[in-house]
């Protein structure tokens, strides 16, 4: 409930503080220990708690999602404002990480396979952790404008996600995810195509 809350918390304070003309260095590097907190730490501890065993091993995962989320965020801080995000954005990990513990909880059995097997178990966060340090370009709702084909991406997620949600509303925060990435590797351009366009 409260990474929830965050998610909430986190799609308004920018936009209030754009709004207020509040927008501050102090409050990009508060914003950023926040989202490391809700949407990194959070979902590491609670997929921690969600492990098949009790060895030091399954210490690790959470460990690589955790530090590759603080990577990603502080990468965020020193690269120039774009219409695409580079990388998967930590909120859009916590997300999946969100659905895969609602859906293990409700007696999932896809989920329940996962998460009593040590391998299968170790997989999602290091897969996750490596998509938010990459170079994949993903859509942002900053790219969106008066071309009606901007909304097309945000369209199709939106459209596939009730389609899940309409069978399994848990899963869907995670298949929400999992489209999001489709579609900005179908979508967007890559990281060459930026620098070249940054360069013009």
């Amino acid at each position: 409930m409260l990474i929830i809350a965050g998610l909430i918390f986190d799609v308004f304070d920018g936009f209030l503080a754009r709004l207020l003309n509040a927008q501050s260095e102090l409050g990009k590097q508060l914003d950023s220990l926040s989202d490391l907190i809700t949407f990194g730490l959070a979902p590491a501890y609670l997929y921690f708690l969600q492990a098949p065993g009790v060895e030091w091993h399954f210490y690790v995962p959470p460990l690589v999602l955790m530090m590759c989320g603080a990577l990603r965020l502080g990468k965020f801080n020193t690269l120039p404002s774009s219409k695409y995000f580079i990388g998967l954005p930590i909120p859009a990990a916590a997300i999946f990480f969100l659905g895969l513990f609602l859906a293990h909880h409700s007696n999932s059995t896809l989920i329940e396979s996962v998460f009593t097997n040590p391998i299968k178990w170790s997989v999602p966060p290091i897969i996750i952790g490596v998509l938010m340090i990459s170079r994949m370009t993903m859509f942002s709702l900053k790219g969106i404008n008066k071309n009606i084909s901007s909304y097309l991406p945000l369209l199709i997620l939106v459209i596939l996600t009730i389609i899940i949600a309409f069978f399994n509303w848990q899963l869907a925060f995670s298949a929400l995810v999992v489209f999001y990435i489709l579609i900005s590797l179908l979508t967007t351009p890559g990281d060459n195509e930026l620098v070249h366009e940054a360069k013009k």
